[in-house]
């Protein structure tokens, strides 16, 4: 572990030629040799930990690059070394999670190979690297839903992107129901947290000025009442973080990736249980948010654009509910709160614009008042 100037992070290092150490870069079989110890089986050495389902090894390293949270390697073509750049503080609420979908038989994620934990000052555990199936060509989420939302504006044919939605929907369908076995009851104070929460980014957002949200700040508060009323609905241990982005396509597959939770969170409210219907808002906004990203780059006809975002989220909806009813999970999903959790999460999106990365704001602006005129008569 080494503090990188903006906290900690897990860097593989290996001897230089003078005998001190250095960044192990791709092709010094850093990752490789990663591969190697989780061969050899689950172990805990000292404040490190190795979890293992695999005896397979391999070499042969090339960089995929990094992003925000991680650095990483492919090894031999057929796994991924996820090195955490950013170590988030424990509990980590991922490899519980990747447990029980494991152990549930849930193919909608890549196959994991292990994953190494360290164990912070404060008794935590974090995760310090991934190791997954290799996916070839794998194309990220906001990509792949841009360019079918681009095509099917353009075609004035809705049928590919709903498609891709619906088969999005029975993934996490299928997700809900291999997580039901860690379902439990809200409570009142889950139900007080959630909507509090909600209120104080709405608060926070009013502070920052945006214009919509001072413009329609009843509507929305009165959107998210119904938060403080979710006592006694059933919770999951979700993704908690489920967007476009967390969805990758490799030949025609879709698979859910990063199970970290979400990052505007702390790390224990991380790792608690939520409705299944958060995962659903958040996957469901993103979808909306698609397509104003589409329309951003490529001049678009906005009606028929409403027309295919629409489309695309009906297919990814009616999917999602048909398959958890289908895999006897029906009771796990109450979609009451569907418009305040994704109203939560647009909240969200103007705060992180605002303070972090400002060439976003148009998704939150365009988002905002679309969804509080969902439904409401030309």
């Amino acid at each position: 572990m080494v503090d990188d100037g903006a906290g900690l992070a897990a860097i593989p290092q290996v001897r230089d030629d003078d005998g001190g150490w250095r960044r192990a870069r791709p092709g010094d079989g850093a990752a490789s040799a990663l591969l190697e110890t989780l061969a050899a089986g689950s172990v805990t050495r000292e404040a490190f930990s190795v979890r293992s389902w695999t005896s397979r090894t391999a070499t042969g390293e090339r960089s995929v690059g990094v992003d925000q949270t991680n650095e990483s390697v492919i090894v031999g073509d057929v796994a991924v070394v996820k090195w955490a750049t950013h170590l988030q503080e424990g509990p980590h609420p991922a490899p519980r999670r990747i447990e029980v979908l494991r152990a549930a038989g849930f193919g909608g994620m890549p196959a994991p190979w292990g994953l190494l934990t360290w164990r912070t000052p404060t008794g935590a555990d974090t995760v310090v690297a991934y190791v997954d199936d290799y996916l070839p060509d794998a194309v990220d989420g906001w990509t792949w839903a841009v360019d079918l939302v681009t095509a099917a504006v353009r075609d004035r044919d809705p049928g590919a992107f709903s498609a891709a939605a619906a088969d999005v929907g029975a993934v996490v369908a299928e997700l809900h129901a291999a997580l039901s076995g860690t379902s439990t009851v809200a409570s009142t104070a889950d139900a007080a947290r959630w909507h509090d929460g909600a209120v104080d980014v709405l608060d926070t957002v009013v502070r920052l000025g945006h214009p919509g949200a001072l413009a329609r700040r009843g509507e929305i508060e009165a959107l998210l009442r119904v938060l403080g009323g979710l006592a006694g609905t059933p919770v999951v241990d979700g993704h908690g973080d489920l967007h476009v982005g967390q969805v990758l396509c490799s030949h025609g597959r879709f698979v859910v990736t990063d199970f970290d939770g979400n990052p505007v969170l702390s790390a224990t409210e991380r790792t608690l249980p939520i409705p299944a219907v958060l995962d659903v808002a958040g996957m469901t906004q993103s979808l909306a948010h698609v397509a104003i990203v589409a329309a951003k780059y490529t001049d678009l006809d906005p009606a028929t654009l409403a027309v295919v975002s629409a489309a695309g989220r009906t297919a990814f909806l009616d999917a999602y509910t048909r398959g958890l009813r289908e895999l006897g999970g029906a009771d796990l999903f109450d979609p009451t709160p569907l418009r305040a959790f994704r109203m939560q999460q647009v909240l969200r999106e103007i705060v992180y614009a605002a303070r972090h990365l400002p060439r976003w704001m148009y998704v939150p602006d365009a988002a905002l008042p679309e969804l509080l005129d969902e439904g409401t008569p030309a």
